[in-house]
């Protein structure tokens, strides 16, 4: 089992999925690209959090920008040839960065290079103004590359909009975030323990 988390934009709530994900199926994590925060790296999140094994970046920039932004500071070309998945018999998360249509390289987009390989997808979406279009443009960018859809994480929503956007879209509910202060690692067991039952109902889906 090979999932992918993409994002309708960046910091809608990837790596906390991730975590909670690798909790919950006692996964491994990878993030192919990492720019800025090395120190604190969305793998050092993950591991912290979960305790997953997390294997190393593709690529680890050191500036906070866009991946062919970024690269391009630090004089890093990247070529989507040099990505591969790593090689696990765990079930494994995927984290991209930003939104599903960031940047990959100068002449490349990460939702058309990660959408080759044989992968399951969650799509993250954070409320906010402008959230919604973003939400069902992104849908629509991934149908267009007929990816294999699991569902959806709502983060901060109103219900009366997460029941919207379900219902707009038609991609499956696969579990719901607050706001939290704090996120450690109790706060993953929680979320991974709430959200069981969603998932244990895609269960089909995610053996397929």
């Amino acid at each position: 089992m090979h999932i992918i988390i993409a994002g309708i934009d960046t910091e809608v709530g990837k790596t906390f999925v991730s975590a909670i994900l690798a909790t919950l199926f006692q996964a491994e994590y990878w993030k192919p690209i990492q720019s800025g925060s090395l120190d604190r790296s969305d793998s050092t999140i993950v591991r912290e959090l979960s305790g997953a094994v997390c294997h190393r970046e593709t690529y680890r920039l050191t500036h906070p920008l866009a991946a062919h932004q970024a690269a391009r500071v630090d004089n890093i070309p990247i070529h989507a040839e040099n990505f591969s998945l790593p090689v696990t018999e765990a079930p494994l998360i995927i984290e991209t960065s930003g939104g599903f249509l960031s940047p990959c390289s100068q002449d490349s987009l990460q939702g058309d290079v990660f959408s080759k390989w044989p992968c399951q997808w969650v799509l993250v979406s954070k409320a906010y103004l402008g959230s919604i279009n973003h939400t069902c443009l992104t849908v629509e960018a991934m149908r267009t590359r007929n990816l294999n859809i699991l569902g959806m994480v709502l983060n901060q929503y109103p219900k009366e909009e997460e029941d919207w956007l379900l219902n707009m879209t038609g991609i499956p509910y696969l579990g719901r975030l607050n706001y939290e202060n704090i996120i450690s690692k109790e706060t993953v067991k929680n979320y991974a323990n709430l959200w069981k039952e969603t998932w244990e109902d895609r269960e089909a889906k995610l053996c397929s």
